[in-house]
C-alpha cells in the first residue's frame, strides 16, 4: 500500500468528497493598470505554453489600460482553444486580459493551489473544458461550465503527498529532456497515467474494499 492509499485509508476512510470548482475558487477581479506591471508580468494568451508546459518570458507589453490581476497561488488558464492546453500556476504578482481566467483559489487550508492546478491539467478536466466550449473558429471555455466541474476535495496532507509525487515526475522529466527521446515520452506518459490514476479516488476506493472484501 502507497504512501497515499494510507493517508487516504487513515483520513478519509467514508470515501474522498467531490466538490463544484465554485465551492473552493473562484475568478479573480481585481485589475491592475498596464504602466504599473513590472517587465515580463504581463501573461496573455500568447504567452502560455501549449500542453500545460507554463509560460514562457518573453517581455510583451500590453495595449490594454487594465488588466486582470493575478498574484502567486492563483491558476492562470488559456480560455481560447482549450485543446491546446494552456495553463500556469502564478509565482509572482502581474497582470493579463480577459482571454485568459484567473482562478483564486478561497481557502488554501482546504484545497492547495498546486493540487488544483494537477487536477485541472488531468484528463478528466481537460475533456470536460473542450466539450463545453463555444465557438468553432475559435472556441472558448464556457466560465460557467468550468466553475461547475467537480474536483477531489481529500485532506490537505493527502493533496500535498500526490503533488510530491507528480512534482518528482516533473523533475525527472525535466532532467530527461537532454536524454533521449524516446524515454523522455515513455516518462511524460508514464506522469500522465499516474496524474489521472492518483486523482481517480473513486476507482482507488472501490479497489480498497474489494481488498477489504477478500
Amino acid at each position: 500500500m502507497s504512501k497515499i492509499d494510507e493517508l487516504i485509508e487513515r483520513l478519509c476512510p467514508d470515501g474522498v468528497e467531490y466538490k463544484k470548482l465554485s465551492c473552493l475558487a473562484s475568478y479573480a477581479r481585481e485589475r491592475i493598470a498596464a504602466s504599473d506591471l513590472e517587465p515580463g508580468s504581463y501573461v496573455g494568451v500568447n504567452e502560455l505554453l501549449q500542453e500545460y508546459r507554463g509560460r514562457s518570458y518573453e517581455v510583451h507589453v500590453p495595449s490594454e489600460e487594465k488588466c486582470i490581476s493575478y498574484r502567486p497561488g492563483d491558476v492562470l488558464l488559456g480560455n481560447i482553444r482549450p485543446y491546446l492546453k494552456k495553463m500556469w500556476l502564478a509565482d509572482c504578482f502581474g497582470g493579463t486580459n480577459g482571454d485568459v481566467l484567473v482562478i483564486r483559489v478561497c481557502d488554501a487550508a482546504q484545497l492547495s493551489p498546486r493540487f488544483l492546478w494537477q487536477v485541472l491539467a488531468g484528463r478528466a478536466f481537460t475533456e470536460y473544458n473542450i466539450s463545453h466550449s463555444k465557438g468553432a473558429k475559435m472556441p472558448r471555455g464556457d466560465k460557467k461550465a468550468i466553475m461547475d466541474f467537480y474536483i477531489p476535495v481529500p485532506p490537505i496532507e493527502v493533496q500535498e503527498e500526490i503533488v510530491r509525487v507528480l512534482d518528482s515526475f516533473a523533475e525527472l522529466e525535466a532532467e530527461l529532456e537532454a536524454e533521449l527521446e524516446a524515454e523522455l515520452e515513455a516518462r511524460k506518459r508514464q506522469y500522465a497515467y499516474y496524474r489521472d490514476r492518483l486523482l481517480t479516488f473513486e476507482e482507488r476506493e472501490r479497489e480498497s474494499k474489494v481488498g477489504h472484501v477478500r
